[in-house]
């Protein structure tokens, strides 16, 4: 359905343009600065027209070239700061488990300080 809108559009613009040429055929002088030339007025109208069209495609593709770069330059950033993140994860839940271990141990010495002032007390009865 979309390409026929499409098609539909492009013959209603032939027509117009057709007309266009058919009511502009008149020759029209242009002066270039060292020289002047008479052509009908619809040729010089669809050259602007295609210089313009041209000139348009050329700055959009820049634009888009420029845009493209940016982009891939943001995802290799995007990764390196994903990868740093990941090596900064590991490196706290490291750092997590040594305190956790170490909290443990402490438990354990303080337990065994206990179970020696039990037995302590125990053989002092």
């Amino acid at each position: 359905m979309k390409n026929q809108w499409r098609i539909i559009l492009t013959i209603l613009l032939v027509i117009i343009v057709a007309i266009f040429a058919i009511l502009n055929v008149e020759s029209v002088p242009v002066s270039f600065g060292f020289t002047t030339v008479r052509w009908p007025l619809i040729l010089i109208l669809l050259v602007s027209i295609l210089i313009g069209a041209v000139l348009m495609i050329l700055f959009s593709t820049i634009t888009s070239v420029r845009h493209n770069r940016a982009y891939k330059d943001l995802e290799k950033e995007l990764a390196t700061l994903n990868q740093e993140n990941d090596q900064l994860k590991k490196r706290l839940q490291n750092s997590h488990g040594k305190q956790v271990v170490g909290q443990q141990e402490k438990q354990i010495q303080d337990l065994e300080t206990q179970v020696k002032a039990l037995k302590q007390q125990l053989a002092a009865k």
